[in-house]
């Protein structure tokens, strides 16, 4: 009974492992495949944009329809919800604007992709910098009569008065329109450390457009 046992656990394992082998057969044959499919998408957007810049209308088209859904969920995740579809546009009037710095031959999602950052950094700068003057002097005492209006403050200056940690952690949410965990993630901290220096930051901005003067921490 004892070699009829080791007999039948031998046949157990050699059927596990076999079919762990089986599997790990399948998974390497999808991933490849999978590997593929992207490669030739690769190429064909690359192809595509190599047809828009000879001045193609057709290529502008299919280019869009193919990737724009992926410029979509990127751009979601940095900026609001209602202008998404505004700084949607934005990125492809920046691409058109700048297809004559794509290179030829090389793969397009790395540059389509910066654009795309840059085009929704400089987006959520121009929105903060509009709500950011009401919000930052909402508190702040009322001017005597007479007295002429404030310019609107230069926020960057505003920022370089802080210290790094805090103009990090602000620039971070207000001007790139992160979320808590992706700022969080970029400047190495947790969720709560980071929402002190920001809190910290802006109660500095508020000091320093009240003309109170910076205090850092």
């Amino acid at each position: 009974m004892g070699v009829e046992r080791l007999s039948d656990d031998a046949g157990v394992d050699d059927a596990g492992c076999a079919a762990a082998a089986m599997t790990n057969g399948s998974a390497a044959r999808m991933k490849k495949a999978d590997d593929a499919r992207r490669l030739e998408r690769a190429r064909m957007r690359a192809y595509l944009m190599e047809r828009l810049q000879q001045g193609d209308p057709d290529a502008c088209r299919l280019l869009l329809d193919d990737i724009g859904p992926a410029v979509t969920r990127f751009l979601r995740t940095r900026v609001a919800s209602d202008e998404v579809e505004d700084v949607y546009q934005e990125v492809f009037m920046a691409l058109f604007q700048a297809r004559h710095t794509y290179q030829a031959g090389r793969p397009l999602e790395p540059w389509l992709f910066a654009i795309a950052r840059n085009v929704a950094a400089d987006h959520s700068r121009r929105r903060w910098a509009r709500a950011g003057w009401e919000e930052l002097t909402a508190d702040l005492p009322e001017r005597a009569e007479g007295d002429s209006p404030a310019p609107p403050p230069d926020i960057e200056a505003l920022l370089a008065k802080l210290p790094p940690t805090q103009r990090e952690a602000f620039a971070l949410l207000k001007l790139d329109g992160m979320t808590l965990e992706d700022a969080a993630g970029r400047a190495g901290v947790s969720v709560g450390a980071l929402k002190v220096r920001a809190h910290r930051a802006y109660k500095a901005l508020k000091r320093l457009i009240g003309g109170e003067g910076a205090q850092g921490g």
